[in-house]
């Protein structure tokens, strides 16, 4: 009988998932001070919502192209994808996006971060109610604690001399950016059938650039550029090529390196970053009731992003 040898990795993979490691460790730290650095364009240079994103793609997309033309060699897509992609992009980055940078705009920092981050419950709940999985009790479970949580951050704020009085729409609406957010790790899978997870997020972009640009063109244009203070002009760069172009390209290269679920835990560390970040400089102080809800969102996601489902 032949003797069954162990599949141990070889030293070379080893050092490739520890570099992947090393590499994702840096997205949670540029992801959460984002958020910060939304909130200073908007407080301290008075930026528009849909001015700050027209600019973010002005610089974000001919970067995004010069990375799929250099690391693909087949960098189109084929005629039947294009409508589905269309609409993908449109939904997913386009009004994704707004809702993403409005929301900022009307909350905290950190429970931007927090609510963003529970988009693992949503994409539990589509996939059930599509039928693509079948869900455990388990799973459930974290969804009710996740939602408990969120409930504590939205209201355990209110009259807090920190927190802007607009928070509780503002909550709201990083919640409809979250279920948009969920909608694009599910909906992405067919076109990840066909294409790397760059082409995707090129392409997704490069299409929701054209909705975004137009729509943002007066308000950025009316921006005097050339007096912005450098502060000013290193946090659009940062929201444009940092936490857009950097962020997800490490991001999507470690899904495919070491998987979707283990590459989920390092989203976990978003909000804590985003948290003490937003205390140091924009002296954001959470509550203790959302400091709890903090805690319960977090193992609520965790819980119903790592139950096992049965697909269907």
């Amino acid at each position: 009988m032949a003797q069954v040898t162990p599949d141990v990795p070889s030293p070379e993979r080893q050092t490739s998932h520890l570099t992947t490691y090393l590499w994702l460790a840096t997205v949670p730290l540029t992801w959460g001070f984002n958020f910060v650095a939304l909130k200073i364009l908007y407080g301290t240079y008075h930026f528009s919502v849909t001015g700050l994103l027209s600019a973010r793609y002005v610089l974000m997309v001919p970067l995004l192209a010069v990375l799929l033309w250099v690391t693909e060699r087949d960098r189109g897509v084929r005629r039947e994808h294009w409508r589905y992609l269309g609409l993908f992009a449109l939904v997913t980055v386009g009004i994704y996006q707004y809702l993403f940078a409005k929301a900022i705009e009307l909350t905290s920092a950190g429970e931007s971060a927090l609510l963003i981050s529970s988009a693992p419950i949503f994409t539990f709940l589509i996939t059930a109610a599509l039928g693509w999985e079948k869900p455990t009790r388990l799973g459930f479970v974290g969804v009710i604690c996740g939602f408990a949580g969120i409930a504590l951050v939205i209201f355990g704020g209110n009259g807090s001399a920190n927190v802007p009085p607009t928070h509780v729409l503002g909550d709201l609406v990083m919640i409809a950016a979250s279920v948009l957010w969920a909608a694009y790790a599910i909906f992405s899978k067919p076109l990840l059938k066909h294409y790397s997870p760059l082409k995707v997020t090129a392409w997704a972009h490069i299409l929701g650039a054209v909705i975004i640009i137009p729509v943002g063109w007066r308000p950025m244009v009316a921006v005097d550029w050339v007096s912005l203070p450098w502060p000013g002009w290193a946090c659009v760069l940062y929201f444009a090529w940092l936490a857009g172009v950097y962020g997800f390209v490490v991001w999507y290269r470690g899904v495919r390196a070491i998987g979707a679920h283990k590459t989920m835990l390092f989203q976990y560390l978003v909000p804590p970053v985003a948290l003490v970040v937003g205390y140091f400089v924009l002296r954001e102080a959470p509550s203790a009731w959302q400091m709890l809800g903090v805690v319960l969102t977090l193992t609520g996601v965790y819980v119903a992003s790592t139950a096992r489902r049965e697909t269907t």
